[in-house]
């Protein structure tokens, strides 16, 4: 880990960073995030930024961080935000334009969809090193028989339903490219 101190008090020291230079996700020119941690700029402490940006339609996948709190700030556009409190079970959904914020508490499952074109978010960790656990790695790594066993869904079926789920997600939808179009004799 670096010493914040000693980085601080450096000739070197630099305390700007162009967020443009780090991405973490692209699916397409509208539909991004990028990223900035402490990987980006040491001097960081017990703080990360991922700026998304998203087009009407799409999101970021359901997820959650096992190690950080999150303010999600809007900067553009208008997005809806959901997340599971797991003390009541309740979904909370919040509707949200500039500049209204969103706190979501660590380790609470969450995701947000774009309203409108142009949805620019913020997302502010409390954490230099932020973990996300996604869905779609929950769905594709959980053998299909462990379903069956838990809640008695039959697994031959699951792993087909899931099948088209070979990566992870991180923004949806997927591209019509993405998607199969004939499984199993029946067309979608």
């Amino acid at each position: 880990m670096y010493n914040t101190t000693d980085l601080l008090r450096s000739s070197a020291l630099n305390l700007a960073f162009d967020l443009r230079t780090a991405p973490f996700f692209r699916k397409n020119s509208q539909n991004f995030i990028l990223q900035q941690t402490v990987e980006q700029m040491p001097v960081m402490q017990n703080l990360s930024v991922f700026d998304v940006y998203m087009s009407r339609g799409h999101s970021v996948e359901a997820h959650w961080h096992p190690n950080a709190n999150e303010l999600l700030y809007t900067v553009s556009g208008e997005a809806i935000v959901s997340m599971l409190n797991p003390f009541t079970q309740q979904v909370l959904s919040y509707r949200v334009t500039p500049p209204q914020t969103v706190y979501i508490p660590q380790a609470w499952w969450h995701w947000a969809f774009a309203a409108t074109d142009q949805t620019h978010l913020l997302a502010i960790f409390d954490n230099n090193a932020t973990q996300a656990i996604y869905g779609s790695d929950v769905l594709r790594k959980t053998p299909p028989v462990v379903f069956q066993a838990i809640y008695g869904v039959n697994a031959s079926q699951l792993a087909e339903v899931l099948s088209p789920i070979n990566q992870r997600v991180i923004m949806g939808p997927p591209s019509p490219s993405d998607i199969p179009q004939n499984r199993g004799g029946v067309n979608y």
